[in-house]
Formats: C-alpha cells, structure tokens, sequence
C-alpha cells in the first residue's frame, strides 16, 4: 500500500508539473518571457501562487523546465512519426519531413522558442537548459545517421558521427528557424526537399522515396 501511495503521490506531481509547463509555455506564446510572472503563470493555470512555488524553487526553474520541455517535445513529434519504419533509412527520412513540417515547424513554434532565446545567453540554468535539449536531438541524429550507415554497408567512427550530427542538427535548426519566421516564403514542401537533400548529399545516401508513377 505504501507503495501505492508513492506512486499515486508522484503521478500527481508530475501531473502539476506538467499544467503549470503547459501554462507557462501558453503565457510566453503571447508575451515572451519577460511576461511569464509568477502572477501571470498561476493566472493562466488557474491556481495560487503558492503552489507554484510548492512544484518549483523559483520562476527561473519553471522557465528553464518549460523550455526543456517544450523542445524535448518537438524531438519526440518527430522521433514518433519514423518509429513505424522498417528500414533505418526511411526512419531517418521521415524524422527530417516531420521536423520541417507542421507542427513542428510552424510560427506558433518558433515564436515560443524565440521568447526563450533573449534569455539563453545571459541566464545559466537557461544555457544548461539549452545545452541539455541541443545534446538530445544531436545525440538522436547521430544514432539515426549511425543506424544508415549501418543498413548501408558504411562504416564510419565516432568522430565523423559526431562531425554529421553536428552538421546535420545546423540543417534542420536552420530550415526549422525560417520555415517558422517565414512559412510564406517557400512553396508547398520545399523545406523538406531542401533538408532532404542537403542530408543526402553531405551523408552520401540517398534519403528521398523513390517517386511512383
């Protein structure tokens, strides 16, 4: 029973935690971070104070745990979508056209992660924050590329995985970053047929499905 108890206890903690991520992330959709008050958040989530305070030590937890959060989620919308394929090579396709494509790549998307960004380089548990969500996607990539290379008879060590982790993980930011400040400067799929190709090339694997006729 005391078991139980423990488990029932945490279930409801992490629930509370993850309301008041949610309401934070909905309050720096509309302001920025600047705007994300201990008083704006509890008015958001529809609770006092106090029991923000309860779940986190201060305001700058809550903060950098949305901002953890929120870019773990984007990570695991697109890791969900290539989890069905067979093939490691599709799996690795089909993780670049979600990770360009809404929801993933939106201007709702981009405008929270621009609220977090003027705080990144000048808060430390923000840039921890930063460091932890960056390492999960490079890290992703890396053993998605590794994953390729495997099924394509390639063989290639740590380092060079690392270097196309790296490379790889500045494509998709870049893509993700203009696709959501500036959807209505491409056309209908042309970030994924550039991320897919850029991909292809400096991986020297062919990505893209074969066309049916």
């Amino acid at each position: 029973m005391q078991v139980e108890r423990e488990n029932i206890r945490q279930e409801n903690t992490d629930t509370r935690r993850a309301g008041l991520i949610q309401a934070t992330l909905r309050v720096i959709a509309k302001g920025g971070v600047r705007s994300a008050t201990v008083r704006s958040i509890s008015k958001e989530a529809d609770v006092t104070q106090g029991l923000i305070r309860y779940y986190f030590k201060n305001k700058d937890e809550l903060i950098a745990a949305a901002y953890e959060s929120y870019m773990a989620d984007l990570v695991r919308t697109a890791d969900k979508a290539s989890r069905g394929q067979k093939s490691a090579v599709r799996r690795l396709e089909n993780f670049i056209r979600v990770s360009l494509e809404a929801p993933v790549t939106s201007h709702d998307s981009v405008s929270i992660w621009a609220g977090f960004f003027e705080t990144l380089l000048h808060d430390t548990r923000m840039t921890a924050s930063h460091k932890r969500s960056y390492d999960t996607l490079r890290l992703h990539l890396k053993m998605m590329i590794a994953e390729v290379f495997k099924e394509t008879g390639r063989v290639v060590n740590d380092s060079e995985l690392r270097r196309l982790s790296i490379a790889g993980n500045a494509i998709l930011d870049g893509l993700w970053l203009e696709g959501g400040a500036l959807a209505s400067s491409f056309h209908d799929d042309e970030l994924v047929e550039v991320g897919l190709e850029s991909f292809s090339a400096f991986l020297g694997v062919d990505l893209r499905s074969p066309k049916t006729t």
